[in-house]
């Protein structure tokens, strides 16, 4: 009954903090946008290759969606402080509470808004991030911004291109198995091309040993252009692959959606690899509307005051800014310490948030009531 007598007054409020939130977002964005676009005009500027202007705000939007775990909390705890301090400067706050409504009621509709913005960035925006990645990935080599061999390691298995000065070649293995130092692998399917894509000899094995840059190739069949089948009963293949490059540079987490990245992290590990930053990263997307409830209340302890209160005003508002920045890179460090092993990862993940918000939930208690 209380939600339905003060609804219009609750969407207001959620209203209010969207209208914040939009313009502190985007404007971060915008900042991050631009830059990206001067540093890539710089960058494309050397190539032979021209590179449209399209594909410059392409990569800007892809550092847009690459930055929205760290823009996400920032904008909340900025949006925040300028909705509770509009509101407490307006007296808005004090007609508010005037009617009876507490603090832990007129800031439950803004903590649902954070909690929304937290799925959403976890069940749609994730997935446009990882369908960006592998655009981008594709626009890199297309116009030579990468001279790296691109590395692909997903739950469908192992795709590898390397290009030498004469051919280049596809490598997929469908399944792999980390021994040691050494890395097994079924089904190997190598395409070999020149460097103008003609196609020159595919080969076929139904198991391989890569170890010190050679693939082990067994039972192998060799089909040139002519049709031509040749077999070998065991074939050296020369590769710049090793088990460290395939750990080291495994396809980053942000690759892969929400909704991906289970699938994946099952694979790898039962690939004999360790998943522990593609798990970080799943567990910073689920728990992204907890960090975003703790900017909130962040930003409610410092922002919220009756409008006689407000001579120390700067100090409040810089304080919260200050302390919402602390907790967050307080926050980065201790899920680093858990993709490195040094903590455990859930703990590592949930724990600053949690405790952020029962701080802050004590603070409010001694202050709102006593």
């Amino acid at each position: 009954m209380l939600i339905k007598k003060y609804n219009i007054l609750y969407k207001f409020l959620a209203i209010h903090f969207l209208k914040a939130f939009g313009l502190v977002f985007f404007c971060i964005g915008g900042i991050i946008a631009l830059f990206s676009v001067i540093n890539n005009t710089k960058t494309f500027a050397s190539k032979a290759v021209n590179v449209p202007f399209s594909v410059t705000a392409q990569f800007a939007l892809l550092d847009v969606f690459y930055t929205l775990n760290t823009t996400l909390p920032l904008s909340v705890l900025l949006a925040g402080i300028l909705t509770f301090w509009r509101l407490s400067r307006t007296s808005e706050l004090t007609v508010i509470r005037s009617i009876g409504l507490s603090v832990w009621q007129f800031i439950t509709p803004i903590l649902g808004v954070c909690i929304a913005l937290g799925m959403l960035n976890m069940m749609v925006l994730s997935p446009i991030n990882s369908a960006l990645q592998q655009r981008i990935l594709k626009l890199s080599y297309k116009y030579e911004v990468s001279h790296s061999n691109p590395l692909l390691f997903s739950q469908h298995g192992l795709w590898l291109k390397e290009k030498s000065d004469f051919t280049q070649s596809f490598i997929n293995a469908g399944y792999i198995k980390k021994d040691g130092n050494s890395l097994s692998g079924k089904n190997i399917v190598i395409y070999v091309t020149d460097l103008k894509n003609n196609f020159l000899r595919r080969i076929e094995a139904k198991s391989a040993t890569l170890n010190n840059k050679n693939l082990a190739l067994v039972d192998v069949k060799m089909v040139n252009p002519k049709l031509v089948t040749e077999r070998f009963e065991n074939y050296d293949y020369p590769t710049s692959l090793t088990v460290d490059r395939i750990e080291e540079n495994s396809s980053a987490p942000e690759t892969f959606s929400f909704w991906e990245l289970p699938g994946f992290i099952s694979f790898f590990e039962e690939a004999g690899f360790s998943a522990r930053k593609h798990r970080s990263y799943f567990y910073t997307l689920l728990f992204m509307p907890l960090t975003l409830c703790a900017m909130l209340l962040i930003s409610s302890i410092f922002s919220i005051s009756p409008k006689r209160n407000q001579s120390n005003l700067v100090f409040k508002l810089s304080g919260g800014v200050l302390t919402g920045f602390g907790i967050f890179f307080l926050e980065q460090v201790i899920r680093a310490m858990g993709a490195s092993g040094r903590l455990p990862l859930f703990i590592s993940s949930i724990s600053v948030p949690i405790i952020a918000i029962l701080l802050c939930i004590t603070i409010l208690l001694y202050h709102e009531d006593g």
